[in-house]
């Protein structure tokens, strides 16, 4: 299945500004710069949100709930670059429905959810997406029955279901962020099978429930992941392209096409650069050429670039470089060689 880099992205890599090669603007100095390291990823990303208070559901969905606590959805509204960036919006209050949106369901899936007045730390909780509109049935992929609650199964969670879910936040442009899902559902990407949980959250084994008083043992069944990937995770990054090199009349052709069902890249200063060098059989570089794809020379969805390097060689080799807010230095997510 062709990977969505979508960005349910409703994560952190969504909601920042700043330069990429630039120092992070909420890495704190001094004493703290320890603590700040323990409990964020390199680009300050939370890594496990600690303070679950005002989530029921994870004492019976561990598994699932330790996956949910270290996605972006769980981080939503603690993220210090989104907490800083929202500090130089006007409207604030048009950001808070995508990152503490009231169960989605309930408001039929609307472009911009209203947000909920408790518990925001939790960011994009468990009722946000599962919640029915009736305020107490979980919709899920099967709907087998459990004393803890009604249950039903809904498309919505099928692996090829409607996206309306994630398009409901992720089709908005605001600030920052690109609205990559308008392409997913202006093309015919649904109609070819793929959804935004094909891609984003890959298929695994798992505890789907548990007893937490210990006394009944639930199956491990096929599920999803709740960690939720990004661009920011250079194996997935790289899947979103499909890439081929040829000779033809003295230089070489490299193509890459877009396989990711929406534009790429999603954030306005994120930005990947192509680095190509043309070695000859002797391993002398005869040519090189650089190419990048950002807010203002994305890959439209579906499309491909042709890249050209003037010269007579054997092998092509591919760096592609990832830069994007928070991170202090470009993130290498492709080192590829073609021959020729």
């Amino acid at each position: 299945m062709r990977p969505l880099v979508l960005a349910a992205f409703a994560a952190a890599s969504l909601f920042v500004l700043g330069l990429a090669a630039s120092q992070d603007p909420a890495e704190p100095k001094g004493t703290d710069h320890e603590a700040w390291l323990a409990r964020t990823h390199s680009d300050g990303r939370l890594i496990r949100l600690e303070d679950t208070s005002g989530n029921d559901c994870i004492r019976c969905h561990e598994e699932v709930g330790e996956q949910w606590r270290h996605g972006t959805h769980a981080s939503a509204w603690q993220d210090e670059h989104y907490q800083k960036e929202l500090k130089g919006i006007r409207k604030k209050q048009k950001c808070w429905g995508c990152h503490v949106p009231q169960p989605l369901a309930a408001q039929g899936f609307p472009q911009r959810p209203e947000p909920r007045a408790e518990n925001r730390h939790l960011g994009i909780d468990c009722v946000a997406c599962h919640q029915d509109a009736d305020g107490e049935t979980i919709l899920g992929p099967w709907g087998h029955r459990t004393d803890a609650h009604p249950t039903k199964k809904s498309e919505l969670f099928d692996d090829q279901g409607d996206s309306a879910m994630c398009v409901a936040c992720h089709a908005t442009s605001i600030g920052p962020v690109i609205g990559i899902a308008k392409d997913f559902v202006d093309t015919d990407q649904p109609d070819l099978g793929l959804s935004c949980i094909g891609c984003h959250m890959p298929a695994l084994e798992h505890r789907v429930a548990n007893d937490p008083d210990g006394v009944k043992e639930y199956e491990v069944r096929r599920g999803r992941s709740h960690r939720l990937m990004t661009p920011r995770d250079p194996e997935f990054l790289r899947s979103a392209f499909r890439m081929k090199a040829k000779r033809a009349d003295g230089k070489a052709v490299l193509t890459i096409s877009n396989e990711t069902g929406h534009r790429v890249p999603g954030l306005m200063k994120r930005a990947l650069v192509f680095k190509i060098k043309l070695f000859d059989a002797g391993g002398k570089l005869v040519g090189e050429a650089e190419h990048t794809i950002d807010n203002r020379s994305y890959l439209p969805v579906e499309e491909e670039l042709a890249i050209s390097v003037e010269g007579e060689g054997t092998s092509l080799v591919v760096i592609g470089l990832h830069e994007a807010p928070g991170f202090k230095r470009p993130m290498e997510f492709l080192d590829r060689t073609f021959e020729l």
